[in-house]
């Protein structure tokens, strides 16, 4: 049985992020993914600055210039109240994040965090290979069976996404209708009116959800609606989708001439990031959609997929240093509850109450409408330029926003 350092299933952002990391530190690893790439994945497209600047780090957006055609920049936030208001808000270039924000098609981007993959000779790649189970010994696990073959890990990294086989196995799947979302989109062609903003609409009728228009190239765009379980029921998504495409006004007015391109309209879950439950067991590790790390206002997932991958990696090679592989449990819930827990799940969490309510979403956004640097601020908020908590500086009329 072939053994490494590392096991990581799933080749997405997380899975990727984590083998690089690793790699990078000197580690063997063994990255799978169950099938053959490249291959489409569902997804709102959306990468923000912050991610960017990951992407950045691992020479995946070098290899995305290179196809110009799947690299759209955008430069705004739009937010449309579900009675109309209109906030336009500018993305600032401050601090790290001097880079652009992207609508990338996750064909593309997926391709290139795995060329980046198969470039390192450190990382073995194995797609089209399906890992059916854990190898258990006592309260630890040594390795994954697989469709190939048994593989021994010193630690295993779960980045198999929101049904993960890992995670249900060890019981750690975030099964609370609670913390989920759904999503559902569709790629347009001939959409009127795009511009170098991204275009978030709230409908009443999917509050604290919304409704979404991302720009991605000449008059095409990824188009969809996203819903919290919690406050929506999801069995109502595609009524939902088609609602917003056909009915709410402002977007069936840049939609009333546009094309559904065949074969585009998929849905697909969103194990959010207020999931208060642990993401791993011993020497198991969950990333990504496997460990819930969905934003719980935006639905944004890539940002903490990668960031996710980062810190399972660094927990990974502090504990091998060590020879203490259930010590990477312990490391990584610092690492990742430090960055996310109080400063984005905690805060989102709340801040769905109040989206909920269409009476407060229609007066927070004339109120924010009044002035750039609040649209500013909010738009800068969404895409990780400034702290969520920020948000709340919003909801207080005396606070001075620079």
């Amino acid at each position: 049985m072939n053994s490494y350092d590392a096991v990581i299933s799933g080749a997405g952002p997380a899975g990727c992020s984590a083998a690089l990391s690793l790699a990078r530190k000197g580690y063997r690893v063994l990255l799978l993914d169950k099938v053959r790439f490249p291959r489409e994945k569902v997804c709102g497209d959306g990468v923000t600055a912050a991610s960017a600047a990951l992407l950045e780090e691992m020479g995946v957006l070098e290899l995305l210039r290179q196809r110009p055609e799947s690299l759209n920049s955008f430069k705004g936030a739009t937010f449309v109240s579900p009675g109309g208001t209109v906030v336009q808000g500018r993305i600032r270039q401050i601090g790290n994040l001097k880079g652009s924000s992207y609508v990338i098609p996750r064909t593309a981007l997926d391709d290139c965090l795995v060329s980046r993959v198969k470039d390192h000779a450190s990382i073995t790649f194995l797609d089209n290979t399906n890992v059916t189970g854990l190898i258990l010994e006592g309260d630890s696990v040594r390795g994954i069976t697989t469709s190939a073959g048994d593989f021994s890990g010193r630690v295993v990294i779960a980045a198999d996404g929101a049904y993960s086989k890992i995670a249900r196995q060890l019981d750690l799947l975030n099964r609370n209708k609670n913390q989920q979302g759904f999503a559902m989109r569709a790629w347009f062609s001939e959409v009127e009116g795009l511009s170098d903003s991204i275009e978030l609409c709230y409908d009443k009728a999917m509050l604290p959800g919304y409704g979404w228009i991302f720009p991605a190239g000449k008059q095409r765009a990824n188009v969809g609606v996203f819903l919290i379980c919690r406050f929506t029921d999801h069995r109502t998504l595609k009524r939902m989708f088609e609602r917003f495409v056909n009915e709410y006004a402002y977007a069936s007015a840049k939609l009333k001439r546009a094309v559904m391109e065949p074969g585009t309209l998929k849905s697909w879950p969103l194990p959010l990031g207020s999931f208060p439950g642990r993401r791993g067991r011993g020497n198991v590790l969950l990333t990504g959609d496997a460990g819930s790390f969905i934003d719980p206002i935006t639905g944004e997932g890539i940002y903490y997929a990668l960031k996710s991958g980062q810190y399972a990696a660094e927990a990974v090679a502090h504990a091998l240093k060590r020879n203490d592989e259930a010590g990477a449990l312990k490391r990584y819930e610092q690492l990742w509850r430090g960055e996310f827990s109080a400063r984005v799940y905690f805060p989102g969490y709340v801040f769905q109450h109040f989206m909920n309510n269409s009476w407060f979403v229609e007066t927070f956004m004339r109120y924010t409408a009044k002035k750039q640097s609040r649209a500013d601020l909010l738009a800068d908020v969404v895409v990780h330029n400034r702290k969520r908590r920020d948000l709340f500086k919003l909801l207080n009329p005396f606070h001075q926003v620079y």
